[in-house]
């Protein structure tokens, strides 16, 4: 049997041309199949401690990025709480998914009220939203000036509600004198003297001047050598009995 040569070779000279489309063709198709991404669903993360997450971003051959944290108290630390893409969402293999997580908020500690006034303070409340208890006292500091708080600074404030203790100065203490025995108009005169409030009881009756008769005071509150500021804010109370 003999090969008619000049045909076979006029009928590959008809097809050649079509070769590189053929071969373009297979070679799209192997790379294809063997580089091109598999597409998959991107997980619900949302709720997944980082742990898990990971687990499962693996099984799709994902990636996690986390891109920011948020603080929440009352969920664990690294709880995954927004993700992109978004669940169910049709992505490639070995993407990403760009995740927040949450963190532990930071603890407020006490500020520093010592050696502050008392405006400079209540702005520091104001800002942090602290409760502060003032407590005016005598003490060797300038008037206004804080000289004791509670907590110390930088301890932990969970209750945002602090104690200052501001300075009223040092004043000069005087023993409270003994009024028992002696005739009202006396003390009213040296109480008067100082600018001393007072309410006076007969009785169990409380009684205002003018008198209508003579009184001798029995009982007396402060009691006799306490220390007292001689001022408008200090007030006795004294229980008399008539003078025969």
């Amino acid at each position: 049997m003999k090969f008619n040569f000049i045909k076979i070779i006029n009928s590959c000279l008809e097809i050649i041309w079509i070769l590189p489309f053929i071969a373009f063709c297979i070679g799209y198709f192997s790379l294809q199949f063997f580089i091109a991404d598999n597409i998959v669903q991107a997980p619900d993360l949302v709720g997944k401690d980082i742990l898990h997450a990971t687990k499962m971003s693996s099984i799709k051959k994902l990636n996690l990025r986390i891109i920011g944290e948020k603080e929440v108290a009352d969920a664990i630390p690294g709880t995954i709480i927004k993700q992109n893409p978004l669940p169910h969402k049709l992505i490639k293999t070995h993407q990403s998914i760009f995740i927040v997580i949450t963190k532990l908020p930071t603890p407020m500690v006490a500020p520093m009220f010592i050696n502050k006034n008392q405006l400079q303070i209540e702005a520091i409340c104001k800002e942090k939203n602290i409760k502060n208890r003032v407590y005016l006292l005598p003490a060797n500091y300038p008037i206004g000036q804080c000289f004791a708080q509670i907590p110390s600074a930088d301890q932990p404030l969970e209750s945002k509600k602090m104690s200052s203790y501001i300075s009223m100065g040092n004043p000069i203490l005087y023993l409270f004198p003994d009024f028992t025995g002696i005739d009202l108009q006396e003390v009213l005169i040296f109480l008067e003297a100082y600018n001393i409030s007072y309410d006076i009881f007969y009785k169990d009756q409380k009684i205002s001047i003018p008198l209508k008769q003579n009184f001798t005071v029995l009982y007396q509150k402060p009691l006799a050598g306490t220390l007292v500021v001689p001022n408008n804010k200090l007030y006795v109370q004294l229980q008399v009995s008539s003078t025969p």
